[in-house]
């Protein structure tokens, strides 16, 4: 059987660029800022735990659409899911902002408390005793809040067009290689620590008016690995055309590998072993493989697969039944699709017991 590849493009996608900052120092700013750039079409503001920038939309040019919400992750995650799937226009795309990433690490963090603190309460009052406030959150419950963080940057990473996620830098002691604090002191991101290597530019802003790139992904600009390069005057549009993606045709979509535990586990329960590959097959196999393996990447022509496996995400019945639809339209078992599928129905089950598991006793 032939191995299947691909050639690179030679062309990167939209960056998902991070803007840490201290307090006011223009981090949304900067956002509704780059609404204006004649670059894209719409922007989506999904604000999280900030006040609405209202005020940001007397900024000359500037075109962002605040996407309300109620605050639940359900929600939040739901409205991002129709701002990818949202068309463009011109032959442009849409940017996408995140405000703040800190402000959703927190929510995830406060409800990971929220359920340990039920677990507690449940367990003293299962066991007749008084609660005595302890709580402590398990590793299934920070897992399952670190997973929910990687459905945001799955969207985003799913977006073809450029996305801003904003965060705040917090001064925090140096630690010595015996875990020590020592005098000095460093800026880091608040946030869930995979962040600054989910995104492909990190721009920080440590006070007003002072801004560095000290993290970028990319051929055009030059950034040292430790270091931050000064960026005068910045804007968003600016380091986009700095990046020469402001050329017609110089980006191309967003390519991921995936790197999935959980959907793998899944996958393998659920799919039998196929015996390895006889060098003496018949053409008839050979060419039934070869298919396959041209369709991993992306299920036979037809419906819109991404926009379908987006709306049946989090819903049990929906992802079974384009599982269904998708296996009859000749998507293999190992394709995006399906393992994506197997993820989401094993988060789905993950969940559902965790709701009602107080200390690995299911009640």
């Amino acid at each position: 059987m032939t191995l299947q590849t691909r050639k690179p493009t030679g062309k990167p996608p939209w960056p998902i660029m991070l803007i840490a900052g201290g307090e006011k120092a223009g981090k949304s700013y900067s956002a509704a800022e780059a609404s204006a750039s004649d670059l894209i079409d719409r922007t989506f503001w999904i604000g999280i735990g900030e006040d609405d920038p209202d005020e940001y939309g007397a900024i000359p040019g500037a075109r962002f659409e605040i996407v309300p919400h109620n605050g639940t992750y359900p929600q939040i995650l739901a409205k991002l899911e129709e701002a990818v799937k949202e068309p463009a226009a011109d032959g442009k795309q849409n940017l996408i902002v995140i405000d703040s990433g800190t402000r959703l690490w927190e929510m995830l963090s406060d409800e990971a408390n929220a359920r340990a603190l039920s677990r507690a309460q449940a367990k003293a009052k299962r066991y007749n005793r008084q609660f005595d406030g302890d709580v402590t959150i398990g590793p299934d419950l920070w897992n399952k809040a670190a997973d929910r963080w990687q459905k945001v940057m799955d969207l985003l990473r799913l977006h073809n067009g450029p996305s801003i996620v904003t965060a705040r830098l917090e001064v925090v002691m140096v630690m010595d290689a015996n875990g020590n604090p020592t005098k000095d002191k460093t800026a880091k991101v608040k946030a869930h620590k995979s962040l600054p290597f989910d995104v492909g530019a990190i721009v920080e802003m440590p006070n007003r008016g002072e801004t560095y790139v000290s993290g970028l992904r990319s051929l055009k600009l030059d950034i040292p690995v430790g270091e931050k390069k000064p960026y005068k005057d910045f804007t968003v549009d600016g380091l986009w055309r700095a990046l020469g993606i402001d050329q017609p045709g110089a980006t191309s979509p967003r390519q991921h590998s995936a790197a999935d535990g959980q959907a793998s586990a899944a996958e393998e329960e659920e799919t039998p072993a196929r015996p390895a590959t006889d060098p003496n097959e018949d053409a008839g196999s050979a060419a039934l493989h070869a298919r396959q393996a041209a369709a991993r990447q992306q299920p036979q022509q037809g419906p819109d697969w991404k926009a379908l496996f987006i709306e049946a995400r989090g819903n049990r019945a929906k992802l079974e039944v384009l599982r269904h639809t998708a296996k009859n339209a000749g998507a293999p078992d190992d394709s995006w699709l399906i393992t994506g599928i197997a993820k989401e129905l094993a988060a789905i089950t993950e969940a559902e017991q965790a709701e009602n598991v107080v200390e690995g006793v299911l009640v």
